[in-house]
């Protein structure tokens, strides 16, 4: 494949506009006027509050689609169907509730969701131990996300994944120096736009390339029960999505401080309210456009053979990409990729920092604040990085991807609604003794689920919540908070 220089323009245009944007973000900090390291913290990791409807919404979208969207969603639709979307249904009442109930009680109570959970009855031990097993499962799955942003990359430039993820990683770790959360929200825009281009531009030139129209594709694939989302002969797989969806959309927009900053660094809670609920429905509309990029495959791939040199339908729509799409569109397509795939990176990497600054690491020099936030990034960068050559060796990286985050977010939940949504009835301090059991009793819900019932992974969250809840509510009996403080 010979990469033409236009393509090489659009990815070049895509990383100066990127730095552009950062750098105007960056003016916009006036730095000189901040005092302490908790403003400067204020203005680093939340925007100062500063944070439009618009911005919040865009933001919120760019950083779950991800590369794991571009590449994942379109392999699963080429494997299965478009029941995938019935988890972005479930969401769309996990949302509401996370705007109505969740965020009125973490909006201006903390530069984190996790110092919200500890306040008053927390010790900061507890609350360290809550933060480094966020921090653990989130680098478990961002990295796998970072990995199926790469496979495009690798092949465009023709580079090894190690090398293709490397370059994407130091990439995003120089510019999100730049600027704060501001920076990453600006340039969150970008990559969403670009993103959604590359999925409509797929659905034009597919059946380009193919030589059929892309109605004729779509009713091959109809036929085929391709774009099937329910069958009426067998209900409960919709209904277990639906329920799935429910709580892991939970368990990650509204205990994830990844995207809980996004909404309680707005404006007014107002925004944050509308920003979170509404964000649903564009996530459905985004999901069934690369559902069906997966589906024009699949129907293309019926009257042309699949080629030897891709391993498994992860690598199909980048592989068509780079040898398919016209000079010019590719760069196109290799800058939406690689947006997407920054754009989950950097906002992963400004929320773990604001973790590992308030919550894990909250002792440290304050006026090195600036030398640790950088040292912070390494770490995290680094760790993503290695999680995601790991990842390289898996198949079918949408599942992978969302199982990780299933494996803790129910434990995480459980903490959260206990601490601060059902205090009145859990009247227990948080330590790691509560942190550590709860998370243990979590991990049991899973194995129980996966192992044993062989229940669908929708339902992890649900196993782990109740059996986390059930371990707080009887420790809760055994050392309340009131015998303590006795």
């Amino acid at each position: 494949m010979d990469i033409q220089l236009i393509d090489w323009f659009f990815v070049i245009a895509y990383v100066v506009a990127i730095f552009a944007i950062a750098l105007v973000s960056r003016e916009t900090m006036h730095e000189s006027e901040l005092k302490t390291p908790e403003e400067i913290a204020q203005e680093k990791y939340m925007a100062n509050k500063s944070l439009t409807f618009f911005e919040s919404i865009c933001s919120i979208i760019a950083t779950e689609v991800s590369a794991l969207t571009f590449v994942g969603i379109p392999a699963f639709a080429f494997k299965n169907n478009f029941s995938f979307i019935q988890i972005y249904m479930g969401a769309i009442a996990a949302r509401f509730v996370i705007a109505v109930v969740f965020l009125p009680r973490v909006y201006d109570q903390g530069l984190t969701i996790y110092e919200v959970m500890a306040k008053h009855t927390g010790l900061p031990s507890g609350r360290r131990t809550v933060a480094l097993f966020y921090s653990c499962s989130k680098i478990i799955s961002v990295g796998v996300r970072l990995f199926s942003g790469s496979i495009l990359v690798a092949q465009f430039f023709q580079l090894s994944i190690p090398m293709a993820l490397l370059s994407v990683t130091l990439l995003t770790l120089v510019y999100i120096q730049v600027g704060g959360l501001k920076a990453v929200v600006r340039t969150d825009i970008l990559q969403l736009s670009l993103f959604i281009f590359g999925g409509l531009l797929a659905h034009y030139l597919i059946p380009k390339v193919s030589g059929t129209s892309w109605s004729d594709l779509m009713l091959v694939a109809q036929h085929a029960g391709k774009t099937t989302i329910l069958d009426f002969t067998n209900p409960w797989p919709f209904v277990i999505g639906i329920m799935g969806g429910f709580l892991f959309d939970m368990s990650t927009h509204g205990v994830d401080q990844d995207f809980a900053q996004r909404i309680t660094a707005n404006r007014n809670i107002r925004g944050g309210q509308y920003a979170i609920f509404f964000s649903s429905f564009i996530s459905i509309a985004v999901g069934l456009l690369f559902l069906s990029v997966g589906a024009l495959l699949w129907a293309h791939y019926q009257s042309h053979p699949i080629p030897a040199s891709v391993p498994n339908a992860d690598h199909l729509f980048p592989h068509f990409i780079v040898n398919y799409f016209p000079t010019g569109l590719r760069g196109i397509m290799v800058a939406g990729v690689l947006a997407a795939t920054m754009s989950v990176l950097d906002s992963t990497i400004n929320a773990l920092c604001a973790t590992f600054y308030n919550d894990i690491f909250p002792k440290r020099d304050p006026k090195r604040m600036k030398f640790y936030g950088i040292i912070d990034s390494i770490i995290v960068a680094g760790l993503i990085l290695t999680v995601a050559i790991i990842a390289a060796k898996s198949d079918g990286l949408l599942l992978l991807g969302l199982r990780a985050q299933s494996w803790t977010g129910g434990s995480l939940l459980a903490l959260f609604a206990t601490k601060v949504i059902l205090k009145k009835w859990f009247n227990y301090r948080l330590t790691p003794t509560v942190v550590i059991g709860a998370y243990a009793c979590g991990m049991c819900g899973v194995y129980l689920n996966t192992m044993i019932l062989n229940w669908d992974w929708n339902l992890n969250v649900y196993w782990g919540f109740i059996l986390s809840t059930i371990f707080i509510a009887i420790y809760t009996k055994l050392r309340p908070l009131t015998s303590e403080l006795a």
